[in-house]
């Protein structure tokens, strides 16, 4: 059954032992019924929230108002009203009410009361000082952060998980999620109004802490294993912005089989959309963030190819940085089994509707099944484009695959061929050598072969690194690096890396291989499926067995296909399990610890969609700006409409 559409309530995080809730109201039409919601933080860092507090301090109409028992504040972006006493905090948005009182801190079921304290107001803050623990609340644009601030531990650990209790009240019945990971508040007549998701935390230490949720006696149990933890602790999701649709989808376009996002802009792929009356033509479709930050919302602009036909999958791959939006339509003929091609536009005042492309980039000795422009890179000055070629034959080896580098002339890009052709010498038939990504400068590219036997592992796959020449790119069957697995086993598939996808940041210095555990010829999975992540050593990248970090996710099952799709930048890790959460698909997210990088199944954050289906091939792609991320659904279906797909946008 298809379940309703709702928003998110995040449990956000920020200082010492702290567990933080950010308020958003939205309102949405839904007929006959004009439904006002509460929302999540748009802001999952310290930074992004004192970004948030900061404005709400400098701007008077969040400031609280003294009033005859307290304080009253009010949030007129996000449409809320706040009530501040000595009993506690009342929010009100629209008709609904909703109230969560701290009744106390401690270990498993042993909770210290706390008593009733007089709020304290400055500006946009408001502050209940109880001692070794401060309960604040910040008033700002992307809403109403509720925190906890605790000094030290609550004593000494007797047994059980560190535990906040909240007393719940309202007009909303509470249901936790199977996953235990969110709580879902609704009508009594089983609508939906809230949604709390992405609880997780982590150490002073970088220590990603394992946490979870219940509810017991009209209470809210915040339950975090502390254990061997370094105070302080931090609870920190990541959180649902937005969900991006074609506002011409049908049935089947796949919007979302790829997907990628730079700064304020989300490019989704319908490889199966209707162009002109030619079935199957694709599209790419640009979304750009409001000045009022992501929303629900449909398409900027719409890109199409003037010289498109039915068939050619326009969109099968997508990739912006900057200015620059690369688009494959990996079968290109007209036929559904051309060799392919690369398309570039470039923004013009704007991101505008046109079939009009600056370049077409085509191999020079491409073949019909040749896979190439399934998978794409980019440099973030967008002047080198790579695109893998899986099915490529090489010296006879049937889909050995390639990696085509496309450099911008100095007059900028026109129609060409590549620049240089990447393979490798003593490949065989099968590597499947077209997973790629490039760094940010253009100076390094990965190159995911799942197929490569190791010893005799079949399917264990490697990951080849080159490394561009001083005199500039040229065809090479000479790789730098060959990373692969210590502990890999056949059917891995080691080195997958979706259409989109970072898998090498963009200094160049850490990669981040899929690693599957699928066996496609029989259609069996071999584990959950996992991610291996490399940090360039200080002499350069060499061939190496040797990770630094093995990312599993700790309620993962066989099958989940972990290591779908793949990105990495800055500190934070994105991983695609297309088949996980109980077939409807999920997003893992990882942060780098301040000790550098190291193997672990405890993830920051999981990302799921509010309103997700079974069989929706949720993070299908996945992609990373900063610390927000755009993960795809190809399948996911839009009213009575079965799957013209989705985009979403999570984080900041």
């Amino acid at each position: 059954m298809k379940k309703p559409k709702f928003r998110e309530l995040s449990l956000a995080a920020l200082v010492v032992v702290a567990v933080a809730f950010t308020i958003r109201a939205h309102a949405q039409t839904t007929a006959p019924l004009r439904q006002a919601v509460l929302r999540p933080s748009n802001f999952p860092t310290d930074l992004q929230s004192g970004l948030s507090a900061a404005l709400g301090q400098d701007l008077s109409t969040y400031h609280a108002q003294s009033v005859g028992d307290g304080f009253d504040a009010a949030n007129p972006r996000q449409k809320l009203k706040v009530h501040f006493n000595s009993e506690g905090v009342e929010v009100h948005t629209g008709n609904a009410r909703w109230q969560m009182v701290l009744r106390g801190y401690g270990y498993g079921e042993t909770i210290q009361k706390v008593s009733a304290a007089v709020p304290e107001a400055s500006r946009n803050r408001v502050d209940y000082k109880r001692g070794t623990l401060t309960e604040w609340y910040v008033n700002g644009p992307i809403g109403l952060e509720q925190g906890f601030t605790i000094s030290q531990p609550p004593g000494k650990i007797k047994g059980g998980l560190l535990t906040i209790a909240l007393a719940l009240s309202g007009d909303l019945q509470a249901a936790i999620d199977d996953d235990c990971e969110g709580l879902s508040l609704s009508e009594r007549n089983g609508r939906l109004r809230l949604h709390y998701a992405g609880l997780s935390a982590h150490d002073a230490s970088g220590k990603v802490l394992r946490t979870r949720l219940e509810l017991a006696g009209g209470e809210l149990l915040l339950r975090t294993d502390d254990t061997g933890a370094r105070f302080p602790v931090v609870i920190d999701p990541w959180v649902q912005l937005a969900e991006l649709t074609a506002s011409d989808g049908i049935s089947n376009d796949q919007l979302g089989i790829s997907v990628s996002i730079s700064g304020n802009t989300v490019v989704a792929g319908a490889q199966n959309a209707t162009v002109n009356g030619n079935a199957m033509q694709g599209a790419a479709y640009v979304f750009v963030k409001p000045t009022s930050g992501w929303q629900n919302m449909t398409q900027k602009a719409k890109l199409t190819a003037s010289d498109g036909k039915a068939g050619d999958g326009f969109g099968g791959a997508v990739y912006i940085e900057g200015n620059t939006i690369v688009v494959g339509a990996c079968q290109q003929s007209g036929l559904c089994n051309g060799p392919g091609k690369v398309y570039v536009f470039l923004k013009k005042g704007g991101w505008k509707n046109t079939s009009k492309f600056q370049a077409e980039l085509t191999a020079s000795d491409g073949m019909p099944n040749d896979g190439f422009s399934n998978e794409l890179g980019l440099s973030a000055d967008g002047s080198t484009v790579v695109v893998g070629a899986a099915g490529a034959t090489i010296n006879g080896n049937l889909a050995q695959g390639a990696a085509y580098v496309f450099v911008k002339p100095a007059a900028g890009w026109k129609t060409a061929t590549q620049t240089a052709k990447l393979y490798e010498s003593h490949g065989a038939a099968g590597d499947v050598a077209g997973e790629v990504s490039v760094s940010g400068d253009g100076s390094t590219v990965f190159v995911g072969a799942p197929g490569v036997t190791v010893g005799t592992n079949a399917g264990q796959g490697v990951a080849y690194l080159f490394l561009r020449p001083s005199s500039g790119w040229k065809t090479s069957s000479k790789f730098t690096a060959k990373l692969s697995a210590k502990d890999g086993a056949a059917y891995d598939d080691f080195g997958f890396c979706q259409a989109g996808s970072a898998c090498i940041s963009s200094d160049g210095t850490t990669v981040l291989a899929g690693a599957l555990q699928y066996e496609f010829s029989t259609g069996t999975p071999t584990g959950p499926g996992k991610a291996y992540i490399f940090v360039k050593p200080t002499g350069g990248w060499k061939t190496t067995t040797k990770f630094n970090a093995e990312l599993t996710a700790s309620d993962g099952q066989k099958g989940d296909v972990l290591g779908w799709s793949a990105a990495i930048t800055g500190n934070t890790a994105v991983v695609g399990a297309v088949a996980g959460n109980g077939g409807t698909g999920a997003a893992y997210v990882f942060s780098k610890p301040k000790a550098g990088w190291k193997t672990t199944s405890n993830f920051t954050a999981k990302l799921i969609p509010s309103d997700g289906d079974i069989g929706d091939a949720f993070a299908f792609s996945v992609s990373l700006s900063g610390n927000t991320a755009a993960v795809g659904a190809l399948n996911h279906p839009s009213g009575s409409t079965t799957g013209p797909g989705a985009a979403y946008v999570f984080g900041p």
